[in-house]
Parts: C-alpha cells; sequence; structure tokens
C-alpha cells in the first residue's frame, strides 16, 4: 500500500498590515490636526476684517409713547477704517445722571459703511429709569 503523495503548500507569506495610528499617537495627531485648523481660520477671520474699524455712539431721543419703560435711541456708527463694511450688531449699555447702568438697546446694521462715511439707526431701547446716555459696543460678525 502506498500511501498518497503529500501535496504541502509552502506556508503564504504574512500578510502586511497597513500602518494605523491608534492610541495615544492617534490621539495627538488628531489633537495638532485640530489646532492647526483652528489657528488657520483665526488668522483668516483676522485678515478679513483688517481695515475695519467701527466707532459708535448713542442719542437718548426720549420715551417711546405709551409704554413704561422703552426709549426710543439713535445709533451713529461711524466706519473709521479703509475699508468698506458694516458690523452686524451696534449695542448699548444706557446709564442715569449719576452712572449708573439703567437699561440697554441694539440695532443690527443692513448697509455697509464706506470708509470714513457714518451711518444712523433709529432703534429701541430698554431701561428701569430715564437714561441720559449711553456706550456702545458694536461687532462684526461677517468675515467679509
Amino acid at each position: 500500500m502506498s500511501s498518497p503523495p503529500a501535496t504541502s503548500q509552502p506556508p503564504a507569506p504574512p500578510e502586511r498590515r497597513k500602518r494605523e495610528l491608534l492610541g495615544v499617537t492617534g490621539l495627538i495627531v488628531m489633537v495638532v490636526a485640530i489646532l492647526a485648523f483652528t489657528a488657520l481660520a483665526i488668522g483668516i477671520e483676522l485678515a478679513s476684517n483688517r481695515g475695519k474699524v467701527f466707532k459708535a455712539t448713542v442719542t437718548v431721543l426720549g420715551p417711546v409713547e405709551g409704554t413704561q419703560n422703552q426709549v426710543r435711541l439713535l445709533f451713529r456708527v461711524a466706519n473709521t477704517g479703509n475699508r468698506t463694511g458694516r458690523p452686524d450688531k451696534c449695542e448699548a449699555i444706557l446709564y442715569n445722571a449719576t452712572g449708573e447702568r439703567v437699561g440697554v438697546g441694539a440695532v443690527s446694521l443692513k448697509e455697509p459703511i464706506p470708509p470714513g462715511g457714518t451711518h444712523e439707526e433709529p432703534g429701541i431701547g430698554t431701561a428701569a429709569e430715564p437714561p441720559i446716555n449711553g456706550t456702545v459696543t458694536c461687532r462684526a460678525l461677517d468675515p467679509g
């Protein structure tokens, strides 16, 4: 009796695994990528807002008829920069004669202001007692 010939095949070479970033190394790579992207986005935002500087004042015009705590306001926004643009929102803090904060008001601007130009925007504020003046902070949210 003869045994059948053994047909043994040579062992296949081990498959080469793709290099994977696992564990702490992968986490570090992801954090660095996120920080780099954030820094780039901030740089782009700062570059796009260069040359846009807005100064604003608020004038209290008087109470709104028929209301207890609303006042009419007039915001004057000046573009002191060298590029046309607009702030998205101007917010005022209103003060009484003794300098105490008594109210707030805000307007949203739609029209761009040319360099050196001024825009007047009426608004309504809310105050606990009659204000006489206020301070304004404008912020631009648009990248262009």
